[in-house]
């Protein structure tokens, strides 16, 4: 969807947008969702579409005159799963009508997508509205057309206990024809401000990779609101030639309004608000109350923000003289190399210790590159790890940053998401949890609302991450920290996956049109069990994980047979099929011909049955195991002793042979001797005769 000018410039990563875009292409049917809302492929919305997601045109099967339309989610980018259930079926006033979600087979992908349905907006998009009344909504309009509405929406996100985080000028719609009733557009379709442009988020915020902003709050939004104020007033993206770095060092530098309203002229009742809203200090930015009591007619003043005071020299790094050390912590993650050359060769210290007078975050520092000195040659002295920590260090407030990485602590989950689908990977999600890299955070953080949860929450990741049997890994961490995101296995990511009811059913759909000759059981899909389904299967991924094929068989079976026993359908026959296909070192465990060949002749019928659980009771039973066990023991113990009696025969056979081959050999010697004397005597008789 092209932008207007006043929209501002989005990036969008092409694995975010692509999908979306095709969505649009070729000639395809209708789809429902929950057999009620028709979605059809062939009448997109492109003027209601969203930067990473697509609108079609909705009917209602129960009420047709309904005017509705769907945004179609892009495949594996992580739906706002709490904030879609707190609004769904919601009447709140100048919020856009969510009215079901859901996933359905979507033909132009080809793949099941996660759809969101809404009431549509009558009225159109406001800034095609202001952009065709000559790009610019008249000032006296201002409060009662904008800030007004978008106050209250903005308090109904608070009841719901929710962030919108999407505020911009592209998502603001009138949901009348006559344009009187303007409300805020999507907001759970992707990630937490994943499609806003850097303008609209804070500093801290806007350092952030897309997927890395983090859930925020009504702060947040009052900000965004006011960035949005600012551009309908001129009429036009103020900051629109400058690239998002430079944007975000002249926010940090200069300040939030100076940056974005420094160009214009703002008339003095605008000024207030705009100044209380742009507060680049969270504790001083105007809340809700502040706004209603603006709204009601009192005046107040704004505490200004006082510029920075300049350091005695620049640090030149990156193409930027930096004053601050919040932006040369940003420099420093864009190019690591030559910020570790830089550190290492004590450039910083003195800049950091003289010309910011900070002589404490100077030690700090020193000893995070004398660590890495230490280090050498080890991940703990590299020097992604070492720019990673004296980033913190010089920001405090910003996000995290490691290898491409940069995430507020709450969105760790998200990055990590969003990482896999852009990379096909999570390694460098792996190697922050391995370095402890947010232990580190919160521990220099120091003590605070919900920092001890978050300690116990990633010391527990990481004990997932070291498990190496199936269900644990970064596959484990990755369904623990996004509920809603769908099994990434390649047997079922089509399918789109959310709920563990959906597991077995997509499993034996995926037999006839994978390779049955792998098991249906992958470190995805053990993760995501271990994950959603609300038993101990820790025994069953033990199994799984065994180097013995039949033992790993059997521990497959053992746990598909278990969700089907307690979640159904009742059922499998494609998946029982794939299954019996693997079951022949299973049924070879057993010692017994006669018992491999009677479950031989029993697996065909059972697979017909598609029954899991009565399959791994065939293979399995437990008494069939201890008879079979029995039966090899004793006949160990008949061949031992079978054996042993061969042995001793053919012993006393050997010493009967040698008793009379001696026998024979004494009789012969007493016979020669017997003989010799007769001989002798002879001779002698002879001799005297």
């Amino acid at each position: 969807m092209a932008e207007t000018p006043i929209e501002g410039t989005p990036a969008a990563t092409p694995s975010a947008t692509e999908p979306a875009a095709a969505a649009t292409r070729g000639a395809h049917g209708p789809v429902l969702l929950v057999d009620r809302y028709q979605i059809n492929a062939d009448r997109p919305l492109p003027e209601l579409s969203t930067p990473s997601a697509s609108a079609f045109a909705v009917e209602d099967r129960r009420d047709i005159g309904r005017q509705l339309f769907a945004l179609v989610c892009t495949p594996g980018l992580p739906l706002r799963h709490h904030a879609a259930t707190a609004l769904r079926g919601s009447q709140a006033l100048n919020l856009i009508p969510l009215v079901e979600w859901g996933t359905v087979d979507w033909p132009p992908l080809g793949q099941r997508c996660m759809v969101v349905v809404y009431e549509r907006p009558m009225g159109g998009r406001l800034i095609d509205v202001i952009t065709t009344e000559g790009g610019q909504i008249l000032d006296h309009d201002l409060q009662r057309r904008v800030i007004e509405p978008l106050a209250a929406g903005l308090q109904e996100m608070v009841d719901h206990g929710i962030a919108h985080r999407a505020i911009r000028p592209g998502n603001l719609f009138f949901m009348d024809a006559d344009r009187h009733s303007l409300v805020l557009g999507d907001c759970v379709t992707t990630p937490p401000a994943f499609d806003q442009p850097v303008a609209f988020e804070t500093a801290p915020r806007a350092m952030a990779t897309r997927s890395g902003r983090g859930e925020g709050s009504v702060a947040d939004d009052l900000y965004a609101l006011g960035v949005t104020l600012a551009f309908l007033h001129l009429g036009e993206n103020p900051v629109a030639d400058i690239g998002e770095d430079a944007l975000i060092y002249a926010k940090i530098e200069h300040g939030s309004y100076a940056t974005l309203c420094g160009g214009g002229r703002i008339p003095l009742f605008l000024l207030e608000v705009l100044r209380g809203l742009l507060s680049d200090d969270p504790e001083e930015r105007w809340g809700l109350r502040e706004l209603s009591l603006w709204i009601d007619g009192r005046r107040m003043t704004p505490i200004q923000k006082r510029p920075l005071p300049k350091p005695e020299t620049r640090f030149p790094f990156g193409g930027h003289a930096h004053v601050t050390s919040r932006t040369l912590a940003h420099a420093f993650s864009r190019s690591v190399g030559d910020a570790a050359r830089a550190l290492k060769d004590g450039q910083v210290d003195p800049w950091v210790r003289r010309s910011l007078n900070a002589p404490a975050m100077a030690d700090e520092i020193a000893r995070v590159v004398e660590m890495a000195r230490t280090h050498a040659g080890d991940p703990r002295g590299s020097d992604d790890m070492m720019v990673a920590k004296v980033c913190m260090l010089l920001d405090r407030e910003g996000p995290l940053r490691y290898k491409g990485y940069a995430f507020l602590i709450d969105a760790f989950g998200t990055a990590l998401a969003v990482e896999l689908l852009r990379q096909g990977n999570a390694k460098v999600g792996a190697e922050i949890l391995d370095q402890n890299i947010p232990g580190i955070w919160l521990e220099q953080a120091g003590p605070g609302p919900g920092v001890a949860a978050q300690v116990r929450q990633f010391e527990k990741l990481r004990g997932f991450l070291h498990a190496n049997n199936p269900g644990g890994g970064i596959e484990r961490c990755l369904y623990e920290l996004n509920p809603s995101l769908p099994c990434q296995s390649s047997l079922i990511i089509q399918d789109y996956v959310v709920d563990i009811d959906d597991l077995l059913p997509a499993l034996d759909g995926a037999a006839g049109r994978v390779d049955t000759k792998i098991p249906p059981v992958d470190r995805h899909i053990a993760a995501f069990v271990a994950t959603h389904f609300d038993e101990d299967i820790e025994r069953h991924l033990r199994a799984i994980g065994d180097s013995t094929e039949a033992r790993k068989t059997a521990g497959m079976l053992s746990l598909l047979a278990l969700v089907q026993w307690r979640l159904g359908p009742e059922a499998l026959y494609g998946l029982s099929s794939w299954i019996g296909g693997l079951l022949g070192p299973v049924i070879a465990s057993y010692h017994s011909r006669t018992v491999r060949r009677d479950i031989e002749r029993e697996v065909p019928r059972l697979v017909r049955q598609g029954s899991l659980p009565e399959l791994f009771e065939l293979i399995d039973n437990a008494e069939q195991r201890l008879q079979d066990e029995k039966g090899y023991r004793a006949a160990v113990e008949e061949f031992l002793l079978a054996e042993s009696e061969v042995q001793e025969i053919e012993s006393s056979d050997s010493a009967r042979a040698e008793s009379a081959e001696r026998l024979g050999q004494q009789t012969a010697a007493m016979t020669s001797v017997v003989v010799t004397l007769i001989f002798v005597t002879i001779i002698f008789l002879n001799e005297i005769w």
